[in-house]
């Protein structure tokens, strides 16, 4: 078991400049700054030897936004600079650049296509996201992805998606990954606020040593009650195959036994859910989320089923002061042979209330509490 507690107070400052009078072309620039110090009783997620720093995290940024009534652009860059006290051996710069355009063919058709650039080196980059806690290890990371949207009836809407990952990770024994996955469904207005949903892919997760693809299906459905209250749910199924490479001493007659390379198949059958609650209110927003599906396991060398449930509320006393907590649990599991030789049984639940003071639109400050622990079966890859 690896646990962490971080408390951090966080102050960011928003300029805009440069905003343009016409109101059918937006063009604005929107440079940003973030302070943050904290401190962490465990900044690796180690069961044993655990490190504590404070930490001091200063984030300048730069946005571009320009919007027409058919074009949306946005390119951004953000680095986080970070230096722990006492221990300057884990000091990094992660950088983040990323890019979209949309554009609006017609009232019925829509295209958006973003891309981005990463290099980040932070234990818990990924926590929230996959409840999976890496190494300080460098990864650069690299995605792109293309997304249409159409308007077939009145009733009907057809949308389809391609997104690519890479991650290069500077270390030996962690796995890169390549990522493709290709989706498309439709949508049916069934009344009553309330939406019927179909969906299929094709997914492709390349590690070193194995290769896992899959393809899957759901149906689902969208309801939105009193424009406050919004439902979606999809369930479905998923068949993946996958092919990785062994070593196996085998007999050579008369009796000497050869180490040799076996490439080994598997196939998986699986179920996939995916639901989400969302209130939108005048002091209050909130989100719950539940997932069970195949995903890829960045930094564990292969894919695993990802059980997740996530709660995001937050509440607005008054119109400077709110407050807001984010939980969740997330467990990452596959058998040996699943999804090639490795295994993976981890799980980890995190907490993080905070209180924020909006001086402005543009200026706030905020103070946060973050307990997460993870739980292993097998001995923890953080400590290796």
């Amino acid at each position: 078991m690896a646990g962490g507690v971080r408390f951090a107070v966080a102050a960011l400052a928003l300029l805009v400049v440069l905003p343009s009078a016409v109101v059918a072309d937006e063009f604005k620039v929107l440079p940003s700054l973030a302070l943050s110090e904290g401190y962490n009783d465990n900044i690796l997620y180690s069961t044993s030897d655990t490190i504590s720093s404070w930490v001091t995290t200063i984030s300048p940024g730069l946005a571009l936004t320009n919007r027409t009534e058919k074009t949306d652009l946005m390119l951004s860059a953000l680095v986080d600079v970070l230096r722990y006290h006492g221990e300057s051996n884990y000091n990094s710069e992660n950088q983040y650049y990323k890019g979209r355009l949309g554009y609006t063919f017609s009232p019925r058709g829509s295209v958006q296509a973003e891309g981005g650039w990463s290099r980040d080196y932070q234990p818990d980059r990924d926590i929230y996201r996959t409840g999976i806690a890496l190494t300080n290890t460098q990864r650069d990371r690299t995605y792109a992805g293309l997304t249409g949207n159409y308007v077939l009836t009145e009733r009907l809407s057809a949308g389809a998606s391609y997104f690519f990952e890479k991650d290069n990770y500077d270390a030996p024994d962690v796995s890169d990954l390549t990522g493709n996955q290709f989706s498309a469904g439709l949508s049916y207005n069934l009344g009553l606020a309330t939406k019927g949903r179909w969906n299929a892919g094709y997914a492709s997760y390349r590690f070193t040593s194995q290769d896992t693809n899959s393809v899957w299906s759901t149906v689902g459905i969208e309801h939105r009650y009193h424009e406050l209250w919004s439902v979606i749910v999809d369930v479905g199924g998923r068949f993946a195959r996958t092919k990785y490479t062994v070593r196996e001493l085998q007999f050579v007659p008369p009796f000497f036994p050869v180490p040799v390379t076996v490439e080994k198949t598997s196939e998986v059958w699986s179920g996939l859910v995916k639901a989400s609650l969302n209130y939108t209110g005048e002091k209050a927003t909130g989100s719950l989320s539940a997932v069970y599906d195949l995903a890829p396991a960045s930094g564990l060398n292969g894919a695993a089923q990802r059980t997740s449930f996530v709660l995001d509320v937050r509440y607005r006393l008054t119109y400077e002061f709110s407050t807001a907590l984010s939980t969740g649990y997330f467990l990452n599991y596959a058998a040996a042979g699943d999804y090639g030789t490795g295994s993976v049984d981890e799980a980890m639940i995190f907490v993080i209330p905070s209180v924020r003071y909006e001086f402005n639109k543009d200026i706030y400050l905020e103070a946060l509490y973050n307990y997460s622990c993870l739980l292993y079966t097998s001995p923890s890859p953080r400590d290796s």
